[in-house]
């Protein structure tokens, strides 16, 4: 029995050996097989950390207590790359977008005014400026919808910083971005034939940017999407584009949102079918001499909360409005019809508590079913006017500095 077991212990440290010699032969032949110009067609330099790293790991000798496979060393040092565009010379965004193709998140630093049509359909990626007056992108073509400066075509989790997108048909395209949402940080869509910023199928979250002096629309929201600015500015559509004498600052059309705050909007107003309009602590003039800033039907949901406005409101269709703590100055009332519904009353302050903020709005026509509400110390300057089945209640009618012949307000 002595003699067997040891038998067993010489035939268990013999295959142990065998083993290790497997492992020493398996190794080397790795090593004198790896050739660092395959790392290049894989988004690596030859002389790069990771390489070298890869490489003396393979050549580790048989003393080593472990060995590590190539790919998670490759993996953990180059999950990121960074490429520099210099359009100054010639380069090109599209270009830059081809290289690295396994690599997970491209960061792609542009400087001066590439002169292209940049279309971005990879996930991960990084679009980014130093001064949104001298780097961007200027679009070669402008005469089809297709043609934008910048088109992020179902890509996930893009970012584009400090750039301006000029001289498409629209500056910048999303087309169905669903994950999270495309991050447009102090960018400027300036000069292009129809949009500023188009969104068909997409999520879009702007901060510190512009959308100015486009043909028709500075922002056109579609199909199902949503806008959300923070700091923005939307200022001068021209009316003179691709798309004739249209000329709106923001355009919402169809089930989609729009989210503005701390924003800006000159010269054109906002135009809602049947979506969702939110806008807090911003400012919104209407094209001179008091014309819209607000058009709102088709089931439209509008919600102003310390909002002013330099210009009328017209409500269609069924649409509904809150109008909290919003100052109006405009030489044209308000219309209401077709069954709108309209809630004025005071706001909160922007930090919260006591006093509260009345508004102070403009007077209304109401026809045709429409309802008016006017609450708390907010004010009415101006009448009241009620036809074809419309009325307004009011908790205190001498809250109207004109006259109402609402059968809720009433006020001679």
């Amino acid at each position: 029995m002595k003699k067997q077991r040891q038998l067993t212990h010489r035939s268990f440290a013999g295959a142990l050996c065998f083993a290790g010699l497997l492992s020493i032969i398996g190794v080397t032949t790795q090593a004198k097989l790896f050739n660092p110009s395959l790392a290049n067609s894989a988004g690596f330099d030859s002389q790069s950390a990771a390489v070298k790293q890869a490489t003396a790991v393979l050549t580790r000798s048989a003393g080593s207590e472990h060995f590590e496979f190539l790919s998670a060393h490759l993996l953990k040092e180059k999950t990121s790359a960074t490429i520099a565009v210099d359009c100054n010379k010639g380069e090109s965004i599209n270009e830059a977008l081809t290289k690295s193709p396994l690599i997970r998140n491209l960061t792609i630093e542009i400087s001066g005014l590439c002169h292209e049509n940049v279309v971005v359909t990879r996930d991960h990626v990084t679009l980014h400026g130093t001064d949104p007056a001298n780097d961007g992108i200027q679009a070669d073509l402008s005469a089809e919808i297709s043609d934008a400066a910048l088109w992020v075509r179902q890509a996930q989790l893009v970012t584009v910083e400090n750039l301006k997108l000029t001289g498409g048909f629209t500056g910048l395209l999303v087309t169905n971005v669903a994950l999270d949402s495309l991050h447009v940080v102090n960018c400027r869509m300036d000069g292009n034939a129809a949009y500023g910023a188009q969104l068909q199928n997409a999520l879009v979250e702007a901060e510190d940017s512009t959308f100015s002096s486009n043909g028709n629309i500075n922002a056109g929201v579609f199909g199902a999407s949503r806008l959300q600015c923070t700091g923005c500015t939307l200022a001068n559509p021209l009316g003179t584009g691709a798309l004739g004498t249209i000329r709106v600052n923001a355009l919402v059309f169809g089930a989609n949102r729009l989210l503005l705050t701390n924003c800006t909007l000159t010269n054109g107003g906002i135009t809602s079918d049947d979506s969702l309009i939110l806008v807090t602590d911003s400012t919104i003039s209407g094209l001179a001499p008091g014309a819209q800033t607000i058009f709102a039907f088709g089931s439209s949901s509008v919600v102003l909360t310390r909002v002013q406005l330099n210009g009328s409101m017209v409500f269609n269709q069924g649409a509904n409005a809150q109008l909290l703590g919003v100052t109006q100055t405009s030489t044209l009332i308000n219309q209401m019809d077709d069954s709108a519904y309209v809630r004025i009353g005071d706001a909160s302050p922007a930090a919260g508590g006591p006093p509260s903020i009345p508004s102070m709005v403009r007077g209304f026509a109401l026809r045709n079913f429409s309802k008016a509400t006017l609450l708390q110390t907010s004010q009415v300057t101006g009448n009241f006017n009620c036809s074809q089945g419309a009325d307004a209640f009011c908790s205190t009618p001498a809250n109207v500095s004109g006259t109402s012949n609402c059968g809720l307000c009433p006020k001679p």
